[in-house]
């Protein structure tokens, strides 16, 4: 055995080991990151849900645009798949069940157009590639930790509603539940869902049996609270699915390196192994030279 060919194998896996071992840590401090900017936002989650406990009266009359429900003649379906590879079957999963949903909701408004917002640049080429209807992308979403870098994506959406160039928005997302589990969503964000208002409302507070007078109007107020709401929930949705991307990439790299140490381990007895009997065959040959020898 060639024992200079198994000592270069050793060294490209060895480095392999040490590119794999810093992604790993790298992706768990981004989720740890992403994770802390989710729990900074409770103060807000409860100030909101608060705000839309007092006008339960007027949500439970649908009296807000967001909650009004149209003829279905245009879907926009947004879906949230990662830049970067290297994160196992992350954007695999999201994208196909992207597939599946986008599928039924045609079946469902048969009449009506669809069209995908792809986000990440893995969504984009996968959506591009299969040649559907896409105007509009974004990327550069898998480090966006601040409220405001998603507000231009939050921005058109809700505009997008208002101006009524789609009747029905969803929102597509790979939802982190734990480090080792991801699952990915859909959300019907436009017309938007009571139910959503609701379970938040119930989540965040304890009842309040408080009456309000409110000025200028209650619709008013309340599709102002509705829309910051929205903007709320997206920004959310990509936190999650930030956070759900970066536990992927650290376990696909955590793998990646217990492999490549598992193959460095067997590289290391091969070339031992091939070092000694290189050591045997030479104490081989010395002896039975100096047996002819003698």
């Amino acid at each position: 055995m060639d024992l200079r060919a198994v000592k270069v194998k050793i060294g490209s896996v060895k480095n392999i080991t040490e590119i794999t071992a810093a992604l790993e840590t790298f992706s768990a401090l981004k989720m740890r990151k992403t994770q802390k900017r989710f729990n900074e936002t409770k103060e807000f989650r409860i100030t909101m849900a608060r705000i839309l406990k007092r006008l339960d009266k007027s949500l439970k009359e649908n009296e807000s645009v967001f909650l009004e429900k149209r003829k279905v003649e245009k879907i926009l379906v947004c879906v949230v798949a990662s830049d970067r590879g290297f994160c196992g079957p992350f954007n695999l999963n999201v994208l196909r069940f992207a597939s599946n949903k986008v599928e039924e909701i045609r079946n469902e408004h048969k009449n009506a157009s669809v069209e995908i917002l792809p986000i990440g640049k893995k969504a984009i080429s996968y959506y591009k590639k299969n040649k559907e209807n896409v105007k509009r992308e974004y990327f550069g979403i898998g480090d966006f930790f601040e409220y405001g870098q998603v507000k231009e994506i939050a921005d058109f959406l809700v505009a997008s509603f208002l101006d009524k160039d789609f009747d029905k928005i969803y929102f597509i997302y790979n939802g982190f539940i734990s480090s080792f589990l991801q699952k990915a969503k859909c959300v019907e964000l436009f017309p938007l869902n009571k139910s959503i208002i609701e379970n938040f409302i119930e989540e965040e507070i304890e009842d309040e049996e408080v009456e309000y007078i409110l000025e200028p109007t209650s619709r008013r107020i309340l599709d102002e609270a509705v829309s910051k709401f929205i903007l709320y929930l997206i920004y959310q949705f990509v936190l999650s699915a930030n956070t759900a991307e970066h536990s992927a990439r650290m376990m696909a790299m955590k793998s990646a390196s217990d492999n490549a140490s598992s193959i460095l381990d067997e590289l290391r007895l091969e070339y031992n192994k091939a070092r000694q009997q290189n050591i045997t065959n030479e104490v081989i040959e010395i002896s039975s030279t100096k047996e002819a020898m003698g």
